[in-house]
This record gives C-alpha cells, sequence and structure tokens, in this order.
C-alpha cells in the first residue's frame, strides 16, 4: 500500500457512523467519515483527506493537540478533550475530542472521534456572561434584590443589602426574612397578599436595620413556583423609603396642620367634622374665641399675639381629651370637636377649659403678662345635620350669645 494512499477501513458501518469519525497517520489526515466532512464543511473528502492537522486545529490548542495524537500512537487512549477548531471555510469550531490506536490494511493509524460542541460552548459563554452581567449589577445596584423558599429562609440577597441595613448577604442568607421584620404582622400581610394576587408592586413595610434602627421600605415581589405549580417562596426587589416617607409625612403634616400653634388647620378640622357627621355618631362641637384678642395685638404687636395664639393652642390641648380633635378656624377662632360627647359632657368639658385658660396668665418674652380669657358656642350634632355647617352656624350663634353676655363664658346652641 502507498503511504499517501486514503486510507480504506474494511468496516463498512465506521462510514455510516452519525459521530464523525477520522483516521490520522502522523499528522495527515487519511481518511474522514461523511459525518466529519460535513462538520468540517467540506465540499469533496480532498478538502479534508490528504491534509494536516495543523489546517484544521487552533494555534493556541495544536500543541495540545499533537501531544495526544502522539500518545495515542504510542498505544495509549486519550479521554475526551475539547480542543478550537476551524472547518475548512474558515469557521471556528468547539470539538471535543477522544482517539485512540487502530490497525488498517496492517498499518497503525490513530483514529479520531469528535463531536461538535460549538453551540454548547457558544451557549456556555453566554450563560457565562450573564451571570457576570447579573453579578454586575447585583453589585451596583441600589435596591435590594432578594430570594426566599417557600419556608421564607433567605437564599439569595444582593450585597446592596449591607448599605441598607448594616448586614452583609452572607450574614443574611440562611436566616428567615421575618427576623428583620420589627413587627410580624406586616410580614404576614405581605406572604398573604403575595399568594392570594401572584405578585405585588410598591407594597409598603417596615425593617430593622443592625443598629435597630426601623426604616420604611417599599417591596415588589412576585411569587415563585416549583414545577408542579406549587409555592415555592418569593423573589423580587425592596428599597429603602424613609427619605421619601418622613418626606410625605413632612408635607401631609404642612397640608394639614396651622404653621402656628402646630393643630389641625381650618381645612383639615373641617374635613374630620365633616367625616364624623358621616359616621352619625354622637357629637359636640365647642366654637372657642378669644376675648379682646385684638387689644392684645394693637398692645404687644402680632409677635406678642402670636405667642398668646401658641400659649392658648397649649393649654387646650394638654387639657382636651385624647379622642377629640383641635384645630384653628382661622384669627382667634378655634374649633375642639368632642367624640362621644353628649350634651352634658360636653358642657362640663366647656367650662373646665374656659376655668383653664382662664387661671393661666400668659408670660411674654418681655416678661410682660396677658390675662386671657375665652368665650365658648357648645352644640350637639344632630340627625338633621347634613354638613358641618349646619353645626357650625349653631355654635356661632351661642358663641355670639356668649360675647353678648359678658364674655368669658360657655353658651349652648
Amino acid at each position: 500500500m502507498e503511504p499517501d494512499a486514503p486510507l480504506s477501513p474494511s468496516a463498512a458501518w465506521i462510514a455510516q457512523l452519525p459521530a464523525s469519525v477520522a483516521m490520522l497517520m502522523g499528522d495527515t489526515v487519511r481518511y474522514a467519515n461523511a459525518a466529519a466532512l460535513r462538520l468540517l464543511r467540506a465540499q469533496q473528502a480532498g478538502d479534508v483527506v490528504g491534509k494536516s492537522v495543523e489546517a484544521f486545529i487552533h494555534p493556541l490548542d495544536l500543541h495540545r493537540s499533537l501531544a495526544r495524537l502522539r500518545h495515542a500512537e504510542s498505544g495509549g487512549i486519550n479521554p475526551v478533550t475539547e480542543i478550537r477548531a476551524y472547518a475548512c471555510d474558515g469557521t471556528p469550531l468547539m470539538l471535543a475530542m477522544s482517539s485512540a490506536i487502530v490497525v488498517v490494511d496492517d498499518q497503525r493509524a490513530v483514529l479520531a472521534t469528535f463531536l461538535d460542541m460549538t453551540e454548547r460552548a457558544a451557549m456556555e459563554q453566554r450563560l457565562r456572561q450573564t451571570d457576570e452581567d447579573f453579578q454586575r449589577m447585583m453589585n451596583t445596584m441600589q435596591d435590594v434584590f432578594y430570594r426566599t423558599d417557600a419556608q421564607g429562609i433567605t437564599r439569595y440577597v444582593c450585597p446592596a443589602v449591607k448599605n441598607v441595613l448594616g448586614y452583609t448577604a452572607e450574614e443574611i442568607v440562611g436566616l428567615p426574612a421575618a427576623a428583620f421584620y420589627p413587627d410580624l404582622s406586616e410580614r404576614d400581610a405581605l406572604v398573604a397578599e403575595i399568594k392570594r394576587h401572584g405578585a405585588v408592586r410598591d407594597f409598603p413595610g417596615r425593617m430593622r436595620r443592625k443598629d435597630g434602627v426601623i426604616i420604611d421600605i417599599s417591596i415588589s415581589t412576585q411569587a415563585l413556583r416549583d414545577e408542579r405549580g406549587n409555592y415555592a417562596g418569593v423573589e423580587g426587589i425592596w428599597r429603602d423609603i424613609t427619605e421619601r416617607k418622613a418626606l410625605e409625612r413632612r408635607l401631609e403634616h404642612l397640608a394639614t396642620c396651622d404653621s402656628l400653634t402646630d393643630i389641625h388647620n381650618r381645612r383639615s378640622i373641617l374635613t374630620v367634622l365633616e367625616q364624623l357627621l358621616q359616621r352619625r355618631a354622637s357629637l359636640s362641637v365647642l366654637l372657642l374665641d378669644l376675648d379682646f384678642f385684638k387689644q392684645v395685638n394693637d398692645r404687644f404687636g402680632h409677635a406678642g399675639g402670636d405667642c398668646v395664639l401658641q400659649r392658648f393652642a397649649h393649654i387646650i390641648r394638654s387639657e382636651k381629651r385624647s379622642r377629640d380633635f383641635f384645630g384653628r378656624l382661622g384669627g382667634e377662632e378655634f374649633l375642639l370637636i368632642l367624640d362621644g360627647a353628649d350634651a352634658a359632657e360636653a358642657l362640663q368639658i366647656a367650662e373646665r377649659l374656659r376655668a383653664s385658660v382662664n387661671a393661666q396668665p400668659i408670660a411674654l418674652q418681655n416678661e410682660q403678662v396677658v390675662a386671657l380669657t375665652v368665650s365658648i358656642g357648645l352644640t350637639q350634632a344632630g340627625p338633621d345635620d347634613s354638613s358641618a355647617s349646619d353645626v357650625l352656624l349653631r355654635a356661632d350663634r351661642a358663641l355670639y350669645r356668649a360675647k353678648q353676655q359678658g364674655r368669658n363664658r360657655v353658651c349652648c346652641g
């Protein structure tokens, strides 16, 4: 047999193998079955047979591949390894190859079998890239991504948790998510909502930081399901909204509180009255007006007048019941809503407040003292009162009688 003549394996089944098979003598390909020719994108057998393996092996893997061929020629069997290669048209390939010695027509040759791993290698590269992208995102995001199992145990949390709760991710993984809630009922409500709807968005909650400080959070998360559709835990994102909540509370305070006396402003106290009237509960209303307040402003200026208003509001707040609502309608006129007080109890409370104001002269910053009295119009909300104006009209008439009768007194209407 001529040294360069193509090998013709006597076993015809080799040509029919779906796996790619080649035979080599030295560094030269002497045979390639149909599957190998297809894999290498050969137009004809001559594109492969008779060529050196150097034409197909990536330069960085060539030395390793030749060493394995030498090992096979010496009688060794090479386990599967992956090598970078090229098709006849230059397309890069990733091949899983194994080799061993065979005897064909009384000549020793290396039988090499290989599988196309190009797509798998590309997929693995994409997976690695995806994982790297995920880790990079987790390492840089400000919100906290987390995942728990069906028992509520934390299985993953991103590094951003250190900036928010003060714990490292390693300190949290393996612990119940509920361990960081100051009120377990809030966690239970979240889980129940997720199980009911499958997901939640901007669900409010609170967590306790490592230093003990309670923070406000907003949670957007969804349920995880196993292959049978059973609840398997949750994953999602929560963010620290403590500053936002503080701002919202501040804005709400500014919108509902009188800036001078820090009690309900006119709009807020009238809204409260309307809501309580809709409830149809027992209700009494006191309209309070400081006596001779214009003289206070004329004598001590607006700064002195403001001081008197603040002190008056403080007296009423300290004397009223915790369930009652107190607000400033404007100027020196105030409204006190007695929730659940009948006429007799309301009159008793009104007289006590009037006496308390009368008994507490107000000292100004210039050490001057203002003796203060208040006139009060009292009325009871009735079943025919459809709006706050109905109640306030009667209270205002009662207040007018108190003024007409000499001030510093309570009149009912």
